[in-house]
């Protein structure tokens, strides 16, 4: 579904579509869309419509809706991921990576050697949306507000935590995931680019976080984000 883009369910009545501005100019200067075109729309919500142009303006595109279908997940687990608040570039590739590759729930993190302490929510959301439309997901990933570390981690789901110094290996520790996993939602930890903090390493401790490692290399966070969230996507949706 190359052609594709974002519709606001309330611009859609009685079978036909109307496009903001921003996506207008999408479907218009990036798609290179014109009348007669078809392409595919999403409220985000898990609705896919496909539709037709009948008019392209540079403000509103508009056309009619020829189907619509919603999409159910298969999926029996969630991805919750914290994304630590890493230097901006490295940040969005997280973030846009992470979507791409399927991610329920976001939540901006500040944790005590983070090398910023604040974000741009409407931005983030721009960026997810571009993620969203690359990877033609018809469900939006849920973005929270930013947290600090001590006040993230939710005692009643499955806790999974990237240390480069744990002795147990992501697959050592596969059987565990997945018996907890099941129907359940993961929040994967992945520490700042400075590491985690001696009073964070004691939280993660206390709380009986999973530990893994992705091997004998340091990654950058960015890198360790887009591999975690690749291997529990391979190894859970395949070995149910």
């Amino acid at each position: 579904m190359s052609n594709f883009s974002i519709v606001n369910q309330q611009n859609i009545k009685n079978s036909t579509f109307v496009l903001d501005e921003k996506e207008s100019h999408h479907v218009i200067s990036v798609l290179r869309l014109k009348i007669n075109d078809q392409l595919t729309l999403t409220n985000g919500k898990g609705t896919i419509y496909q539709a037709i142009i009948n008019e392209t303006h540079k403000k509103a595109v508009k056309g009619k809706i020829l189907s619509k279908e919603h999409i159910k997940s298969d999926q029996n687990f969630k991805i919750h991921l914290a994304l630590p608040l890493i230097k901006n570039n490295r940040f969005k590739i997280a973030l846009e990576k992470s979507v791409e590759l399927g991610v329920d729930e976001l939540t901006p993190v500040r944790f005590d050697k983070s090398v910023k302490s604040s974000v741009n929510h409407d931005k983030l959301l721009s960026s997810i949306h571009s993620a969203c439309k690359q990877s033609s997901r018809a469900f939006f990933p849920r973005l929270n507000k930013l947290k600090n570390f001590t006040e993230w981690h939710d005692n009643q789901s499955v806790n999974i935590v990237c240390l480069i110094n744990s002795d147990k290996t992501f697959v050592e520790q596969l059987d565990t995931i997945k018996d907890l996993s099941k129907n359940n939602k993961i929040n994967l930890i992945i520490g700042p680019e400075g590491d985690f903090s001696e009073n964070e390493k004691k939280i993660i401790n206390e709380k009986n976080f999973i530990k893994v490692n992705l091997g004998r290399t340091i990654l950058r966070t960015e890198t360790a984000i887009v591999s975690l969230i690749s291997i529990i996507n391979e190894l859970l949706i395949n070995n149910d």
